[in-house]
């Protein structure tokens, strides 16, 4: 091989790994802007509503039992006596629903922060089920001559962000209409809202129905915890790109995702997981009536209740879609690179350096350009500004590069094959390395049989002439 031509590999190789360094740095610029973006959401997150959790609803019936204790004391003449002490104490008891039914819709809308924006979602549902209380919620004495008065019960609902609770929620206990306060009033549950109940009849047992309404602003992420023995969720959205997490997957028979949006059920009994043995543990501590302070393990064991999780994300959005983009930056700089080489030899022609660096620049721009549009009017639109762009200047510039204006319309035409090429390849996030792969291989297929019958021994006459 003569020196001209392992000189000229050498330098297009060189130019390709220097404009592949100009595209890498377009992909610190995207991870810049994707941080900025970060911390967008986190500030709209401090000022309206983040991930929404729910837990509940959970019954607190509250008590207190009088007993007398007796203490041995001692006359003056030494003879002893036991003294009657009045003792009080204060618990409070938890009950979990029997069935539990939550039935909403989400309207999806972008909440928008100078250029950047984060998604928000808007939860209008209905919850109902009923409590089967036990007479005198098998609350016995602890004492041989305690007495047990019950006070006012309370409904807890904890949420993790109240902010986001639109309206007030109409809540009715047992057919009774009943008003929700701040506060879920039990320190494992978090923030949250409760209602009063009052004193609840316990002579004998009772199945009290209970429902709510609750309209709730949140960020992406919306959360439930099932408690109940039997819970019944059905959700739907017209977002058509939901993520379902979390420790239950919806019904996969009765699970519907379309372009109209998404539809899905779960129905999870108590047997599925250990939400209510660990939340009844947690809760059924007794009540420090002196401090005001419940255990701190029963903060810490709020932690392991599980939950199911419907995420509102977008699948590809133009951050991650750029920096897909530039990853394929070496791969597409280097075949452009190589088919102006090949232009070069089956043409005969003798392209400067400074010609591949300025075609090379080009393409390096294509990536600034991309997210540069597409942080204003889209990614798709952004893509064919920023593609069309770059086809028509090279094609112009190419076409005197290489004296013929058919050369340029074929070379545009190749470009515009890759860039659609690309763009398929961005799209799709399922087929995206099968696509990729293909791309490559028929490239290469392409360039093997245009350059079947070239001699590569005699391409060095070409720097001689």
């Amino acid at each position: 091989m003569n020196r001209p031509f392992f000189f000229k590999v050498l330098g297009i190789f060189l130019l390709t790994v220097l404009m592949s360094w100009a595209v890498s740095y377009v992909n610190s610029l995207i991870i810049e802007r994707q941080t900025r973006q970060a911390d967008v959401k986190r500030n709209i997150a401090q000022s309206s509503a983040g991930t929404q959790t729910i837990i509940g609803p959970v019954l607190a019936v509250p008590y207190t039992e009088e007993y007398i204790e007796y203490n041995e004391e001692f006359t003056a003449a030494g003879i002893k006596v036991l003294k009657p002490i009045s003792k009080r104490e204060s618990s409070i008891a938890y009950y979990l629903p029997e069935n539990l039914e939550l039935i909403g819709g989400f309207s999806n809308e972008y909440k928008k922060l100078g250029i950047y924006k984060a998604l928000m979602y808007q939860l209008g549902g209905t919850v109902k089920g009923n409590f089967n209380l036990p007479a005198n919620f098998n609350i016995n004495p602890a004492h041989e001559d305690g007495k047990i008065t019950f006070q006012p019960a309370y409904i807890a609902l904890g949420i993790s962000d109240t902010r986001g609770i639109t309206g007030q929620p109409n809540f009715t206990w047992n057919k009774q209409a009943l008003k929700f306060e701040q506060g879920s009033s039990i320190e494992s549950l978090g923030n949250g809202i409760h209602a009063t109940i009052g004193v609840i009849t316990a002579e004998v047992a009772q199945n009290i129905p209970f429902e709510f309404n609750l309209n709730l602003r949140g960020m992406e992420n919306f959360n439930f915890s099932p408690i109940a023995e039997n819970n019944k969720i059905s959700l739907q959205s017209s977002w058509r790109h939901p993520h379902f997490s979390g420790s239950f997957l919806p019904d996969a028979a009765t699970q519907k995702i379309t372009p109209a949006g998404f539809e899905a059920h779960w129905e999870i009994s108590s047997l599925a997981s250990n939400n209510q043995a660990m939340l009844t543990n947690t809760l059924a501590k007794r009540w420090d009536a002196a401090t005001n302070n419940q255990n701190k393990s029963i903060a810490d064991a709020s932690n392991g209740i599980k939950s199911l999780s419907v995420s509102f994300v977008e699948p590809i959005n133009v951050y991650s879609q750029a920096d897909r983009a530039t990853k394929y930056g070496l791969l597409f700089i280097g075949l452009t690179f190589a088919g102006f080489f090949i232009f070069e030899i089956l043409k005969r022609l003798r392209i400067h350096p400074a010609q591949y660096t300025l075609v090379g620049l080009s393409m390096a721009l294509f990536y600034l350009l991309l997210i540069s549009f597409s942080e204003h009017i889209g990614f798709a639109w952004s893509y064919l500004v920023a593609s069309s762009s770059c086809v028509i200047l090279l094609g112009y510039y190419l076409s005197h590069v290489l004296k013929s204006k058919m050369h340029g319309f074929m070379f545009s035409t190749m470009l515009i094959t890759l860039y659609g090429a690309l763009y398929g390849i961005l799209a799709s996030e399922d087929n995206a390395l099968l696509m990729g792969t293909l791309l490559v291989f028929g490239l290469l297929a392409l360039t093997m049989v245009v350059t079947r019958k070239v001699d590569w021994y005699q391409i060095g006459s070409l720097d001689n002439n």
